[in-house]
């Protein structure tokens, strides 16, 4: 369970706050509060968390002095603002500060979801023993810029699962003919890339309908499918039960692939 430190000055919007990251999302506990900066700041001296989601107009100190501040001692904590603010200028000067996202209230819980599930892929991924999903026996002549690369272009799906993802926009990113890297990405990982993705979303699904309160439409739509009913039968084709019965058989191995 990761630790969030949550900064904001209303009691309402903090309590809701923390309702929707503990019960809705999963994964997260919010093991500290703060009315404002200057109590966040003090928080950091007696626990450091695994991410802090702050307000930006608050008494006494606010979000982004907060931040300045803490990133002398704590340049690599992930911080999420929220504000009910949308101008231009406060996101541009929160992202100065190493900010990682910027989210208008009221928060949209898909976006809060979005963020939350990837930021749990990249800290489960920093864990001493995270499993490791090997490659498949490679036949020679690969090299290791080459395997770089791969690795490269798997941290690119798994960071962009609910979206569009063509082998031709990944092979333009990485600066590679797409049917040579095609061939290179069988080569290394015993997939076909489109395969690769599927399988990855499928186990984004799969950890969303086991730890969140998420709707199948919802669900559908992280995991990159904007057609719910087409996600549904992508997953059973694959899974071999609905979204809603793996939900609540969850605990079962049965449906594990």
């Amino acid at each position: 369970m990761y630790k969030v430190l949550l900064v904001e000055d209303e009691d309402l919007i903090r309590q809701g706050l923390k309702k929707l990251i503990e019960d809705v999302i999963g994964g997260f506990t919010v093991a500290q509060e703060a009315k404002n900066g200057r109590e966040a700041l003090e928080s950091l001296k007696r626990s450091l968390p695994d991410l802090i989601i702050t307000d930006i107009r608050m008494k006494e100190m606010n979000g982004l002095e907060m931040i300045e501040q803490m990133r002398h001692s704590f340049p690599d904590v992930p911080v999420l603002v929220i504000s009910g603010y949308g101008d231009f200028e406060y996101a541009k000067k929160a992202l100065r500060f190493k900010v990682e996202d910027y989210l208008l209230k009221p928060v949209d819980r898909i976006e809060l979801s979005q963020y939350l599930t990837g930021l749990k892929e990249r800290l489960d991924g920093r864990k001493p023993g995270a499993p490791h999903h090997p490659s498949a026996p490679q036949s020679g002549g690969i090299e290791e810029n080459e395997r770089k690369i791969i690795r490269k272009v798997k941290e690119m799906i798994h960071a962009h699962l609910d979206q569009d993802i063509s082998l031709q926009f990944i092979a333009g990113n990485v600066h590679m003919n797409h049917q040579y890297l095609s061939s290179l990405f069988k080569l290394e990982t015993g997939q076909n890339f489109v395969d690769y993705v599927i399988q990855c979303r499928m186990e984004r699904a799969k950890q969303l309908l086991r730890e969140t309160n998420l709707k199948i439409y919802e669900i559908a739509k992280l995991s990159g499918y904007d057609n719910a009913k087409y996600f549904m039968t992508v997953f059973k084709q694959l899974i071999g039960v609905t979204p809603s019965d793996y939900r609540e058989n969850e605990g079962s191995r049965i449906f594990e692939p």
